[in-house]
């Protein structure tokens, strides 16, 4: 097994090749590994991680010092002194619950991400596996017209037909050939968009020929989007709201203060005797406690009342959005439902008329039974309906893509 064998083995991401052609699944795992949005967002959930660890922090610590006249007219007195402000214990837990609530927002946030990547990353392959089939049908037509046309220009120079017959015939292989630079313009755009996405710093390519046939599995629409993330990054508002209000809340709750003292007081009575002085080489020390009361409690509350409607608020947007992904899943449901239905009639019978159609109109034509009108207008309803057939099949699978998005069942 030589190096390069092994290298692919141990990392599979290194080994989508930019320079090879990527199938829907390995772009989209290059998506997921790649795309600076999603890592933005892994970022962000890191950042909430290590913000929740700051949940004990307290205010610092008060060194002070105390130096001069301040107990006689001795100038070298002196006081040390250290004090510490406590938030009420209450308040620590309150503070970790938010910063865990805030890092769930960021877990759910970063899983919306994905899922929107992995549904724009799948939409745009679509897309261009139906810019390769449209091609592919537009080249057919191409040679079926460009026929006509040099038949067209001999049956005129022979003086079969009139000059209408040619000049059509060229018209409509220059409006072909015109499709297909929309076509491979189209293919541009949408390989930079899909490069894009990947986060790739070179151009990329898709393996696919042909757009895969769609399955969509019914459910319930409650059912189907409980898992989708980006309600559940809306929900999670609720309880950084319910949070948030409970820090407020604990906010108020007193403040400790404890310290420490350590001086000199030259020249006080040692004692009640009191004969002896104090020097400064005699310390005196001692321990203080303390509570900071909040006087105006009228702001707190506001806040805390604020917070209640920001909960509030919170929990009647994510009903709303529940109500309106329900609605959107019926309706993308009933989407497929009627492409799929379609999709029968082109492929039970809409294609085999046409097929039929096109090998009874160039027979007929070439022995004369009917004229270029009615040869033009034959081919050109055989070309609506497999240019429908192609259209249903990729906007069936698009319905499908976006049902799983719904869903947040992208991988």
């Amino acid at each position: 097994m030589n190096f390069r064998i092994i290298i692919c083995l141990l990392f599979p991401i290194a080994a989508f090749s930019q320079s090879q052609p990527l199938t829907m699944e390995q772009a989209v795992q290059l998506a997921l590994a790649q795309n600076k949005g999603l890592q933005s967002a892994s970022a962000n959930v890191a950042y909430y991680k290590d913000l929740t660890r700051a949940a004990g922090e307290v205010p610092k610590t008060d060194l002070s010092l105390q130096y001069g006249q301040y107990n006689s007219y001795v100038r070298n007195d002196n006081n040390i002194s250290v004090s510490q402000s406590i938030p009420f214990p209450t308040l620590f837990g309150a503070r970790k619950a938010l910063g865990q609530a805030q890092t769930e927002k960021a877990v759910w946030q970063k899983a919306a991400t994905q899922n929107d990547l992995v549904f724009q990353v799948k939409q745009v392959y679509v897309q261009l596996l139906f810019l390769r089939e449209q091609r592919a049908l537009l080249h057919s037509q191409d040679s079926l017209f460009t026929s006509f046309s040099r038949s067209a220009d001999l049956r005129y120079k022979t003086g079969e037909s009139r000059l209408i017959e040619k000049t059509a015939a060229e018209v409509r292989v220059q409006e072909i050939r015109n499709l297909l630079r929309q076509n491979e313009a189209d293919e541009t755009i949408f390989m930079a968009r899909l490069q894009a996405l990947l986060g790739s710093a070179t151009p990329v390519t898709i393996a696919g020929a042909a757009i895969p046939a769609a399955n969509v599995s019914m459910q319930e629409d409650a059912q189907a989007i409980a898992d989708n993330p980006q309600l559940q990054f809306a929900k999670q508002d609720i309880a950084i709201a319910e949070k948030q209000k409970n820090v407020i809340s604990n906010s108020i709750l007193p403040d400790l203060t404890v310290g420490y003292f350590n001086q000199s007081l030259i020249g006080t009575g040692l004692n009640a005797s009191g004969t002896p002085l104090a020097t400064g080489s005699n310390r005196f020390q001692g321990f203080q406690v303390g509570l900071a009361l909040p006087l105006w409690l009228g702001p707190m509350k506001a806040r805390v009342r604020a917070e209640e409607k920001q909960q509030q608020a919170a929990g009647l947007f994510y009903d709303n959005s529940v109500m309106q992904m329900k609605s959107q899943y019926r309706q993308a449901v009933q989407e497929f439902v009627k492409l799929r239905n379609s999709l029968e009639y082109y492929t039970g019978n809409a294609l085999p008329n046409a097929d039929q159609l096109q090998q009874q109109t160039v027979k007929s034509f070439t022995l004369g039974d009917i004229g270029y009108a009615e040869y033009f207008l034959n081919l050109e309803k055989v070309m609506a309906v497999r240019q429908g057939y192609l259209q249903t099949r990729h906007d069936i699978k698009q319905s499908e893509l976006y049902i799983a998005y719904l869903s947040g069942h992208q991988l």
